[in-house]
């Protein structure tokens, strides 16, 4: 009678709860937050007569395009990490769609699912 006793107040105590099957652990957001490749494309630029890589450093992304191009209104093809958005102005940017002004060097954040930020500056130069 005891040990009944016993287990019926650490079931009170404890809650006795089973697992619920529906319940779903919490997922932890990802704090991925990189640009991954950054390019710009003919095909999106009428004004480029060649694709161009760019060269990353760091936090730093450099471009040398002909001398000419109108950096005024440019759309960057770019890769970010799973989950990630990027910003300009804290404008949303797309991929192959957003214009920027490339004149003078931009700033690209990249915001990760858990809400961090890193920061990219982006310059282009011609000649």
């Amino acid at each position: 009678m005891g040990g009944l006793l016993i287990a019926t107040l650490s079931c009170s105590v404890s809650g006795c709860k089973k697992d619920q099957p529906n319940e779903q652990p919490e997922q932890t957001r990802s704090s991925q937050k990189d640009i991954l490749t950054f390019e710009f494309f003919k095909a999106d630029n009428s004004n480029l007569t060649a694709d161009y890589n760019t060269l990353q450093t760091g936090n730093t992304i450099a471009a040398t395009l002909p001398s000419g191009t109108n950096l005024s209104a440019l759309k960057a093809a770019f890769t970010v990490s799973k989950n990630a958005v990027v910003l300009v102005n804290g404008q949303l940017q797309t991929s192959q769609v957003s214009v920027n002004n490339f004149t003078q060097p931009v700033i690209y954040t990249v915001k990760a699912e858990d809400g961090s930020t890193k920061n990219y500056t982006v310059t282009i130069t011609t000649r």
